[in-house]
């Protein structure tokens, strides 16, 4: 009598037998979570899973994290390296896109408005300093520009009497 798999799918063991690709995504992704929750300081892997959650209820792109003096000190160069990497193992997650679970986090540099840039990229973007330059420079420009227009609509603000505790 040959032996039935009783979990419904495939043998982990058997080389041959072809993996279902959303399986293997969601696996790889609780086995991170799981490593990074026994490794990572509690407080650290919370402000960690509560900066995924927030990511997640998005919809993924760009959010901003409000943090006190404390979550500041324990989201570290570390911490948002892993945020990076879940992003990456979770959009692995969509059908079709299961290559960004092998995507890698880049250091970036400074330039000249932002500091300690990190991306996730694909290990062959990874590799071209060229391209990791012209990420930095065109991430550069857009916080120039973010600035520019945080100070253009305080001016605003102050001008209309609209600035928040001041007084005339």
């Amino acid at each position: 009598m040959a032996d039935v798999d009783r979990t419904g799918g495939e043998d982990p063991q058997d080389p041959q037998e072809p993996q279902d690709p959303a399986r293997v995504a969601r696996l790889r992704l609780a086995v991170y979570v799981e490593a990074l929750r026994a490794r990572m300081p509690e407080a650290q892997f919370d402000l960690l899973w509560q900066a995924v959650t927030l990511w997640v209820e998005a919809g993924g792109g760009k959010v901003r994290l409000r943090m006190d003096p404390e979550d500041r000190e324990l989201f570290t160069a570390e911490v948002q390296r892993e945020l990076l990497t879940l992003i990456g193992l979770i959009g692995a997650l969509e059908p079709g896109h299961e290559d960004r679970a092998d995507h890698v986090v880049a250091d970036l540099g400074d330039g000249t408005h932002a500091k300690g840039a990190m991306s996730l990229v694909p290990p062959s973007v990874a590799a071209d300093p060229e391209r990791l330059r012209a990420m930095r420079d065109r991430l550069d420009a857009s916080e120039e520009l973010s600035r520019s227009d945080a100070a253009e609509l305080e001016g605003i603000a102050r001008a209309s009497g609209m600035m928040p505790g001041e007084e005339d």
